[in-house]
């Protein structure tokens, strides 16, 4: 069998009965792994929905 598209579909639920839905889809080159074009998706759509917030380094008076 040959995998010519992958998609991946995540929905995220915002509260009050609102979701956040995004879908991706990759066509493969003969090169590609479809394993790891499946997990590279997965990544990118967890990043978008779910970005990473910086820690802020806690500062008090004694900082400046």
């Amino acid at each position: 069998m040959k995998i010519e598209t992958i998609t991946y579909k995540r929905v995220k639920n915002l509260g009050n009965f609102q979701t956040e839905t995004m879908e991706v889809t990759a066509t493969l080159e003969e090169e590609d792994h479809p394993e790891e074009v499946a997990d590279n998706l997965k990544i990118f759509v967890k990043n978008q929905l779910y970005p990473e917030i910086p820690e802020i380094p806690e500062s008090g008076i004694d900082s400046f």
